[in-house]
């Protein structure tokens, strides 16, 4: 304030006190204090606080899994699943659901090794529904789902002469060789060298047996002893599996008398039994009823799907298409029920049809997003029924791009080769699908092959690289060692590619020796190795690099 020296005029009157004005503040002196003994308890929350997030149910993540797998996405239906459990970890039919997701994914898995681990994840999840709820009709007839394709993962019931098996032993008095596991090769647990490894006491080794009994084994000429303790792995359990499918088919009518999705799974296990008549009564009856009586319009796909496996199994392809194809109506997105009917189509030779089933397929995982090489592996495959080893090597190599560290695809791509007489091609690629490939060789053989733009021995060879292991011998993979071993015989004399093909031709004997056309193959190629031994021809190709087949995207 300025001051001036003058006096201050000061009003001389005043006004009335305005009684509206003193309740207005009254109000708001009351109102403010009951404002702060709110916000103390609780009861209010202070302006511009963080809005709390609702917490999602178990039903809400249901909700988006139906979603996903109606639009085919099983992966993110998985997933979403997944969380449902967590949020609501006892409710059983959430188990039963995400077990569902998981056995149908196992279908698009492009080696039997991955179907096994998602099966394997599948069954862990219908237990769990039986152990949350052991009297739920829905989650036996999933179980039945679960374990019936989980037996058609399994090629191997029991360990038989001919059989090539894994032996850890001790050594007793005498030399006496008492085995503690017989398992077969490939079956997991510690690695056993192929070759013996000898201690004072211990023994480890590989061998082919020769005969088996209650007491002792032969095993490549030694005499194995079996004691209560010997521990016998099989790789495979299908008979196991059925039974435990066919159980709880029983269990869920028994719960359920009217639960047509049991009787459908139940149709698909007598399939697999080798009982297509009992199959079919059960498949039929299962969509009268479903029709008749109503079912949830979801599991109408399976029972659809049900129905054309059995059609199919009896051959009756056109009517095994048109219940596909009932099934396709209500899942859309579902590729596995374009791949089945496309595989109709091309049973009855109408590639054309099969080939727009399966590039239906294609497209719609590109629209969502999913890369899956199964629909380029089932198109290659048509071409090269037709003998048109080109287009073939395209879709083959398109799987590939997507999947390079998957040993399956190499060896279909090599055996295209192979057929297209390419054979310079087809051993580097066929020797990742048997012997496995380090980073470094599978870059530079993507790059040979143009399936990326780069050269070998670049970074970005480098950068691309994957390790890739190897198949284990076995009916899966059979066609892709003896191809191998038959492309390296055209290079007879040449470096060690007959040294190379000889190891591959023991190996088959050893397992299949007793199959006509194996042993056919093996006498070829060992006759050719001989022939070349005994008049030599000079050098003139190299095995290492490789002339592809031009590649373009298809």
């Amino acid at each position: 304030m300025r001051l001036t020296g003058e006096r201050l005029k000061l009003s001389q009157g005043r006004g009335r006190s305005n009684p509206w004005r003193i309740l207005t503040l009254l109000l708001l002196i009351v109102g403010g204090f009951l404002l702060v003994r709110a916000e103390r308890q609780g009861d209010v929350q202070p302006l511009f606080s963080a809005t709390p997030t609702a917490t999602r149910t178990g039903a809400s993540y249901a909700d988006e899994a139906k979603v996903h797998f109606f639009a085919g996405d099983l992966e993110n239906s998985i997933e979403a699943y997944k969380h449902a459990v967590r949020v609501d970890p006892e409710d059983a039919a959430l188990w039963a659901m995400l077990a569902r997701a998981q056995t149908y994914s196992s279908d698009l898995l492009t080696t039997l090794d991955l179907r096994r681990e998602r099966l394997e994840e599948a069954r862990a999840s219908i237990d769990q529904a039986i152990e949350v709820n052991p009297d739920n009709a829905f989650a036996y007839a999933i179980r039945t789902l679960v374990y019936d394709w989980s037996a058609s993962s399994e090629v191997k019931d029991t360990i038989t002469d001919g059989d090539t098996v894994r032996v850890s032993a001790t050594i007793g008095e005498g030399g006496r060789i008492s085995a503690n596991v017989i398992e077969l090769e490939g079956a997991g647990g510690d690695e056993i060298p192929a070759l013996g490894v000898e201690t004072e006491t211990n023994l480890r080794f590989s061998g082919l047996v020769e005969s088996t009994g209650d007491e002792l084994w032969v095993i490549s000429g030694r005499t194995v002893y079996l004691t209560p303790l010997t521990v016998i792995r099989e790789k495979n359990r299908k008979d196991a599996f059925l039974t435990e499918a066919q159980q709880a088919a029983v269990r869920a009518s028994q719960l359920d008398p009217e639960n047509f999705l049991a009787s459908a799974f139940r149709a698909e296990v007598y399939v697999d039994q080798g009982d297509v008549r009992q199959a079919a009564d059960y498949a039929e009856t299962a969509v009268d009823l479903a029709l008749e009586r109503g079912i949830e319009r979801q599991f109408l796909m399976d029972i659809y799907r049900v129905y054309g496996t059995v059609l199919e199994n009896q051959g009756f392809y056109r009517s095994a298409i048109e219940a596909y194809q009932e099934a396709a109506n209500i899942t859309p997105n579902f590729t596995l029920l374009y791949l089945r009917i496309g595989n109709n189509y091309r049973a009855l030779s109408d590639f054309d049809t099969a080939l727009t089933y399966y590039d239906k397929a294609a497209k719609i995982n590109s629209q969502l997003g999913i890369d899956d090489p199964t629909p380029y592996l089932a198109i290659g495959n048509t071409y090269a029924r037709q003998g048109e080893f080109f287009v073939a090597a395209l879709n083959i190599e398109r799987a590939l791009d997507i999947d390079p560290t998957n040993p399956n695809i190499y060896g279909r791509l090599g055996s295209v080769y192979f057929r297209a007489r390419n054979y310079e091609s087809a051993i580097p690629v066929l020797k990742c699908a048997v012997r496995g490939c380090d980073k470094p060789e599978t870059g530079d053989l993507l790059c040979e092959l143009k399936i990326y733009l780069c050269d070998p021995g670049s970074e970005i060879a480098l950068e691309i690289g994957e390790d890739v292991v190897g198949l284990p011998l076995s009916d899966a993979s059979v066609e892709y060692y003896y191809t191998y071993g038959s492309a390296l015989t055209f290079y007879a004399g040449e470096q060690d590619a007959c040294e190379r093909a000889e190891e591959i031709f023991l190996e088959l004997m050893a397992v299949y020796g007793g199959d006509p056309i194996v042993s056919a193959i093996v006498e070829e190629g060992q006759l050719v190795c001989r022939e070349a031994l005994t008049f030599p021809r000079p050098p003139n190709l190299s095995l290492s690099t490789p002339t592809p087949i031009p590649s373009a995207t298809p």
